[in-house]
């Protein structure tokens, strides 16, 4: 029975590491606890339309001012029913020269952020890749949650079968 306990707590530590289980964060950071900004697509002719995504530091930062090179500088507001720390807004990208350019996101509790934007010649091809990126995909790849489900099951099968076989036989004895 003393090896029981030990073991149950190691399955359940390796399928909380497995699953990825994060600690919630009581100081009203948010999940990450850095600042971030995006854009999706990361690459447009001038006159394209983008869509750019911030995430403050704190979860009570309701504003962020987004400037780049690339577009006339917008300040992203938080409605106050917000159930996310993330604000969103489409931009059109004036008309600059190619090349790459980087956006900023400076929120009101003075976190920054930045990324990439590239601005392509006009008519120049969007290529947009399909899928994941083929690195290896071994089975524990975020693209394969079934692989990990499986992995999960059967780690903590193979440690209930360790706590068994080792309680049988220190009840032997």
């Amino acid at each position: 029975m003393r090896i029981l306990r030990p073991a149950i707590l190691a399955a359940a530590v390796g399928v909380a590491l497995l699953c990825g289980a994060v600690p919630a964060q009581a100081d009203g950071s948010t999940a990450a606890g850095l600042p971030s900004v995006s854009v999706n697509p990361n690459f447009a002719e001038p006159g394209e339309t983008i869509s750019v995504t911030a995430t403050c530091r704190t979860a009570s930062s309701t504003r962020t001012l987004i400037t780049s090179g690339a577009f006339d500088p917008v300040t992203l507001q938080l409605p106050p029913d917000a159930s996310q720390p993330s604000l969103t807004e489409t931009v059109v990208i004036n008309n600059v020269r190619p090349g790459r350019f980087t956006v900023s996101s400076t929120c009101d509790d003075n976190s920054t952020a930045s990324t990439t934007l590239t601005i392509l010649a006009a008519g120049a091809p969007h290529v947009i890749p399909d899928g994941a990126a083929h690195t290896g995909g071994g089975s524990m790849a975020p693209n394969r949650p079934r692989s990990a489900a499986v992995g999960t099951v059967l780690l903590a099968s193979g440690l209930g079968l360790v706590a068994i076989i080792l309680r049988r036989r220190f009840a032997r004895r």
